[in-house]
């Protein structure tokens, strides 16, 4: 039996661990630790941690709209071998329960049309493709805007 999954807040000494995940998960893409700082002073109750055993293994982060109605998952990563051990649905879970008690409506996240895998598992989670946003990523590299009722 695998170690026990536990999310927690984020606390500002994960940062360079979260940096890392990051870096290893989006590549070229990855967010720089300034940026997923300000995240987590722009939004410290929707930024959480997983950890197995002792190591931080993942992390989410979501901002709430400006309508309090609505909230954006705006990055989830897992350590690469970490995937696949249930902590995106740990993480995914501790976000929309605090979603629930904030009286959320609506929980929106943007994805590439490329990336499989994130889209079987944001529709395995609830979430629904509802439009395509071409070259959000930049130029031929389109997204989905997909969104789930909390």
């Amino acid at each position: 039996m695998g170690r026990a999954v536990r999310v927690r807040p984020f606390e500002p000494q994960d940062l360079d661990r979260i940096a890392a995940i990051e870096q290893a998960s989006f590549a070229g893409d990855a967010w720089d630790r300034k940026l997923l700082s300000d995240y987590s002073r722009a939004s410290p109750e929707l930024f959480f941690i997983a950890t197995r055993g002792r190591q931080l293994a993942g992390y989410i982060i979501t901002m709430p709209g400006p309508k309090s109605q609505s909230a954006e998952l705006v990055s989830i990563a897992v350590e690469l071998r970490e995937r696949r051990q249930g902590i995106g649905t740990a993480l995914i879970e501790a976000t929309l329960a605090q979603l629930q008690l904030r009286e959320i409506k609506s929980w929106w996240l943007m994805v590439r049309t490329t990336n499989e895998t994130a889209l079987r598992f944001y529709e395995r989670h609830g979430f629904t493709r509802v439009r395509l946003v071409k070259g959000y990523y930049g130029a031929r590299r389109d997204a989905w805007r997909m969104r789930r009722a909390v």
